[in-house]
């Protein structure tokens, strides 16, 4: 069974690389209309001009997810162009925290969480009102980790992010079901192709090895395989499935 988004209006939060640029790609070609928003704009363009190049219908925005006024701005211009809001991938995400929590930098933790944990709350909040508006229900989709259901002797400050992703994930997704909105997450393993994966790699070299070898499958995933779970949770053909946090992870929180 192939995934469907036609007639339905997506906005992706962190859209112009990595998981959010593959699931941009991912639900224009499902059908959806696509706002493709992140802070980098011309990042942004080039990947709804590669959307509308696949056949679909995108646009593109600037977005500061830690700006209440930027995020409520997004969700308006989303309206004013596609006319409502069914589904939104909530992507945005930094990570500068690689050290034992005695080493971590307090600037770094105020950044981290403004980004990830206050910006996803943000843009649940604007996103929502708005479905809640138009009436018909919808879905979000949260970008978790699976360190978000576990930990690591470095990096507090990033799981700590991920997993108040999961509380608000949860919440949401038990305050507004009888409304029709389902409000998820998926949580990816080591995922190549990533900025901060990519960052890792660069400037932090082997640190990556022992997460990779604790992946079953052998290897890391790959952006498009996390943006097609993005859609179908994204899609009517996971009409049951809300306040879940679905691992894609080759097993490895099976361990």
């Amino acid at each position: 069974m192939s995934v469907t988004l036609k007639n339905k209006v997506a906005l992706v939060v962190g859209g112009s690389s990595g998981i959010g640029r593959a699931a941009a790609l991912a639900l224009a070609a499902a059908g959806a209309k696509v706002v493709v928003a992140a802070r980098r704009e011309a990042e942004c363009r080039a990947v709804a001009s590669e959307a509308t190049d696949l056949g679909g219908e995108a646009t593109s925005a600037r977005v500061d997810v830690t700006s209440a006024d930027d995020v409520q701005a997004l969700v308006a211009a989303t309206v004013e162009r596609w006319g409502r809001l069914d589904c939104a991938v909530n992507s945005a995400g930094i990570s500068e925290d690689f050290v034992p929590i005695t080493d971590a930098d307090d600037a770094v933790f105020d950044r981290m969480m403004g980004v990830n944990c206050k910006g996803t709350f943000l843009c649940m909040k604007h996103e929502i009102r708005q479905m809640l508006r138009q009436g018909g229900g919808g879905s979000v989709v949260n970008l978790s980790s699976v360190l978000g259901h576990t930990g690591t002797p470095t990096g507090s400050i990033y799981v700590a992010t991920k997993h108040a992703i999961e509380g608000l994930t949860k919440s949401a997704a038990l305050c507004y079901a009888t409304q029709g909105i389902r409000v998820n997450a998926v949580a990816p393993t080591v995922v190549t192709g990533t900025p901060m994966v990519d960052h890792v790699m660069a400037n932090h070299p082997g640190l990556m090895d022992p997460y990779i070898a604790a992946i079953p499958v052998g290897r890391p995933a790959r952006v498009d395989e996390v943006a097609r779970v993005i859609a179908w949770l994204c899609s009517d053909d996971a009409s049951f499935v809300n306040g879940h946090s679905l691992p894609v992870d080759g097993g490895q929180l099976a361990r």
